[in-house]
């Protein structure tokens, strides 16, 4: 699901009444693809929270409309009921990126993140990149991600460049909260709870067996393959099968397979 902001009562993008006479102005809905082209995430859980918990009273409160010629008076009045939507009772507009723009500056304010407040009131969807990654926002412009609900969590922003923002409400049924394989585009990634990927050498458990093995991840965190020179010294990792990625050793024989650790 996540909070949209897309039209005025009259189905238009300028010139409406203030507040949502329609109900749908700004809504909650079920996902879709605008198509997306980046995925916001924010390192703390409870940024990613505040910034989905205030877009759903955003979207629950009937005087929040869309206007893109009053774009910002939505903020106006959000800075003066203490940074919460659903304290808003005077009538006034926002439009997509002005919305997400002051949901972020609001819980900036609620969480005493300097960053965040600074974030501008008059952000756009073609400036939204360069400023939520200034804020402390990673960026994921994967397919895998941007493509479907299956990866997003709670919190995430979502942009079509130069068009369209709007703000994820529910976790994906592959967002889990411990450490966990993610496999996109074809490469895998090892992320921790929020969307973080491992990069260098780890050590990882067997999901299904009693064994570690060692790993090793890029700088993009990328798993790999095969044969890799790391720090002068040439290592090989099983190219694929069930244990794909998984340093190998070499036996007397000279026979390759992964070296099982039992921690």
């Amino acid at each position: 699901m996540i909070a949209n902001s897309g039209h005025d009562e009259r189905g238009k993008f300028s010139g409406g009444q203030a507040g949502d006479q329609s109900g749908t102005e700004w809504q909650i809905q079920k996902w879709y693809n605008r198509p997306w082209d980046w995925v916001f995430r924010y390192p703390r859980e409870d940024v990613a929270e505040m910034i989905a918990s205030l877009a759903e009273e955003a979207a629950k409160n009937n005087k929040i409309g869309y206007d893109q010629n009053q774009r910002t008076t939505f903020w106006t009045q959000l800075s003066k009921v203490g940074y919460h939507p659903k304290n808003i009772t005077i009538a006034c507009e926002a439009d997509c990126s002005a919305g997400v723009a002051a949901l972020v500056k609001a819980t900036g304010y609620l969480l005493n993140i300097d960053d965040l407040k600074n974030v501008s009131k008059d952000m756009y969807t073609g400036s939204e990149k360069k400023i939520l990654i200034e804020a402390g926002f990673s960026a994921f412009g994967d397919q895998a991600i941007t493509n479907g609900e299956g990866y997003l969590r709670r919190g995430d922003i979502l942009l079509c460049e130069g068009h369209h923002t709007a703000i994820n409400l529910t976790d994906g049924i592959y967002i889990n909260d411990k450490d966990h394989w993610v496999h996109v585009g074809g490469d895998w990634f090892y992320q921790n709870k929020f969307g973080e990927n491992t990069k260098g050498w780890a050590l990882i458990k067997e999901t299904k067996g009693n064994y570690s093995h060692w790993y090793y991840f890029d700088a993009s965190g990328r798993m790999v393959k095969g044969w890799k020179w790391i720090n002068d010294k040439l290592y090989l990792f099983m190219p694929s099968g069930d244990l794909e990625g998984a340093m190998c050793v070499t036996d007397t024989t000279g026979n390759q397979s992964p070296q099982n650790i039992i921690e």
